[in-house]
């Protein structure tokens, strides 16, 4: 625990002070004020005393996660490290973001196992979790999701593992909402005629359309989201000859992507059913929060039917592009530093505003051992069992 500890000042120290300072069990606000309630997916809780340290409101949407494992290490590693999913997580929690969205690649078995925390403790503090059912690289899971043979055996391999809630880390927690679980979600495939050459009617008539219906059966109440196309002018032709195929149909959410101005107006049109923006962003750290503070509001006045909004995205390999930061080793841990300052001070702000003058939990008194939320052996059994292979 003295080294969970040590983690969390070292995160806390690039922090603004006053958020800073508020974090962690026990620590006093510089005023007493009314309670915040947590936003976003996981609703509302009760009011808590005003004595009493609450989580962190929720207030800036949600946001892209890597599922980072390791830093350097090659895919026959296996590793996942702790103190790398803690890190990127207690950052998620603790700048105020209600939901994650990350990728759980089929091709990489290394990968889809570390996805794994970060989705169970996510959804265990309350964060909603989207996972992208998509490869980083090669056809694996697009070729098996098209396979009648092999499709439904692969996403029961998914709902077996993701599905399930966990247990909440502290159920009795004002504003962690009622359901004590963030709620879980399912997005098939990413931009799929750009990553994975399949045209968009294909997509919606002999994917999506058998994916919704095996996914309806194994677990009725998950979130399936279409994929989104992509977010500059050659998505929204895509996008109109997916709702022409029946989109609106198979799925509960359609996903767009936004990387520039110019696609708002040409995506505004009505649908009947709920859109998630599930990545925008823009190139270069000095545009970060002129995009959020500025395109976020224009994209929901611009499209009525957008309800969320993942920013892209929290860590890459690529500095000075999309993040917000970079990790790096830092003794026996790891540190972030954050690139984006200004967007990072503007989140933080937004949370300090909600929080009114409450105390606030750090993330390591809701999760101190994030170990808890690790691959089972059935789940490392389930995914080697699969037949697609």
């Amino acid at each position: 625990m003295a080294n969970a500890r040590r983690r969390f000042l070292r995160l806390s120290a690039g922090a603004p002070l006053g958020l800073a300072a508020w974090l962690g069990d026990g620590c006093s606000p510089p005023a007493r004020s009314r309670s915040a309630p947590r936003g976003g997916g996981a609703g509302g809780g009760p009011e808590a005393p005003e004595d009493e340290p609450i989580v962190v409101p929720a207030v800036n949407g949600a946001i892209n996660v890597q599922p980072a494992r390791c830093l350097g290490c090659l895919p026959t590693d296996q590793t996942i490290e702790p103190d790398l999913v803690r890190l990127q997580l207690s950052i998620v929690y603790e700048l105020g973001f209600d939901g994650i969205r990350i990728t759980a690649p089929l091709g990489d078995r290394g990968t889809l196992l570390a996805a794994i925390p970060y989705v169970r403790a996510a959804r265990a503090i309350g964060l909603d979790a989207l996972v992208l059912l998509a490869d980083f690289s090669g056809l694996t899971l697009a070729r098996a999701l098209f396979d009648d043979r092999h499709r439904h055996a692969v996403l029961k391999m998914y709902t077996d593992i993701f599905a399930p809630p966990p247990l909440p880390v502290r159920p009795q927690l004002h504003g962690l909402g009622p359901q004590g679980t963030g709620r879980i979600s399912f997005q098939i495939l990413n931009e799929p005629a750009g990553f994975v050459g399949v045209p968009p009617d294909v997509y919606v008539r002999e994917l999506l359309t058998p994916c919704f219906d095996d996914l309806r059966q194994l677990y009725p109440d998950l979130i399936v989201v279409s994929a989104a196309e992509a977010g500059d002018k050659e998505g929204p032709p895509r996008l109109r000859a997916m709702l022409e195929a029946g989109l609106e149909q198979v799925c509960d959410r359609i996903a767009y992507h936004v990387y520039t101005r110019d696609v708002i107006p040409l995506l505004g049109d009505h649908v009947r059913r709920i859109v998630w923006v599930t990545e925008s962003g823009t190139v270069g750290t000095a545009q970060h929060l002129p995009w959020v503070r500025d395109v976020f509001p224009q994209i929901v006045a611009g499209i009525p039917d957008v309800l969320r909004i993942f920013y892209f995205d929290l860590f890459d390999p690529a500095a000075g592009v999309y993040r917000v930061l970079d990790v790096r080793p830092a003794g026996r841990g790891f540190e972030a530093v954050f690139e984006s300052t200004e967007l990072h001070e503007y989140w933080a702000g937004r949370v300090r505003e909600a929080a009114a003058g409450r105390p606030l939990l750090g993330f390591d008194s809701l999760v101190p051992d994030i170990r808890a939320y690790f691959p089972t052996l059935a789940d490392t059994q389930a995914y080697d069992a699969a037949p697609w292979k």
